[in-house]
């Protein structure tokens, strides 16, 4: 079944879902915010628009990508904000990383008008979308979802609700957590590689056929032993920008993290090293330049 969609912020990861919808039959209208951006779109059949209030009016469904919580505030509840002029009966649905507890103010407002309003984060990056293929972590009420899966289900294959409002952000900031760690253990494993002179190729195949193999490494080291850091869309600036509420989630919870505070020391390094808007295997470059690795 076919729907009319509003998509806010069809970036790197947002586009590749908007291909997916569309290819699915779905009609979808993308908010340009910049102008010129998005033609691609439009030669796949969306529909462009300027006015943000406008484009969420137009649809029953507005899907949003948006880049992180200080947009995603100005978007939903700021002064043009496509909270204020909802339709009863529409979903808003974010799939952004921003802060949990504003997920709970605009589903708030959301409600306000009859609407609903599920935070659904997506892990599987820029590559997954574009399959169809991502995983999305989703806060909100139950029926609202059930109503939307047909739409969810042209770009993910798997849609599963964690619990309240806000839940399906703070596991998406637990995925981070994990994801964060995994890049510089992956990044520690490629230096070691490159270090001891073995065949990168040999090592990605034999590591990833037992208790070492993870999603990261299986993506990271072909890239970090060949200094392959081309910007996927997956930077180690995005993800920088989202530690500090990883921070911020292990304190409230009152977890101590060994492994988080180091990890996070790469990344850092990695960005005073002109990496921020490089792929994520671009820590590596951080073991490769020291003397030695820790």
């Amino acid at each position: 079944m076919s729907a009319a969609i509003a998509f806010l912020g069809a970036g790197i990861m947002g586009s590749g879902m908007v291909e997916c919808l569309l290819a699915k039959g779905h009609q979808v209208t993308v908010w340009e915010r910049t102008p010129g951006k998005h033609e691609a779109l439009r030669a796949a059949g969306a529909t462009l628009s300027r006015d943000l209030r406008e484009t969420a009016a137009s649809s029953d469904v507005v899907i949003g990508c948006l880049l992180n919580t200080a947009v995603t505030r100005e978007c939903y509840l700021g002064e043009h904000g496509v909270v204020h002029s909802a339709r009863a009966g529409q979903t808003f649905i974010e799939h952004g990383t921003f802060d949990p507890a504003l997920a709970v103010d605009i589903a708030n407002a959301a409600h306000a008008r009859g609407c609903d309003f599920l935070d659904a984060p997506v892990t599987g990056g820029p590559e997954r979308a574009r399959s169809g293929e991502l995983v999305i972590m989703v806060g909100g009420d139950s029926s609202a979802l059930e109503r939307v899966r047909p739409v969810l289900a042209a770009y993910a294959k798997q849609a599963t609700r964690t619990g309240d409002t806000g839940s399906g952000l703070r596991l998406k900031l637990i995925n981070q957590l994990l994801v964060s760690i995994h890049v510089v253990a992956a990044a520690e494993a490629s230096a070691l590689v490159v270090r001891e002179g073995i065949d990168p190729q040999v090592a990605h195949s034999v590591l990833m056929g037992g208790w070492a193999a993870s999603a990261m490494l299986d993506r990271e080291m072909p890239k970090a032993c060949t200094s392959d850091f081309a910007d996927t869309g997956a930077t180690v600036g995005k993800l920088v920008e989202v530690q500090p509420m990883i921070s911020a989630l292990l304190q409230r919870a009152g977890v101590e993290s060994k492994l988080f505070g180091p990890a996070r020391a790469a990344f850092d390094r990695a960005v005073a090293d002109g990496a921020a808007d490089l792929d994520l295997a671009a820590v590596v470059t951080g073991y490769l330049q020291s003397p030695s690795v820790d």
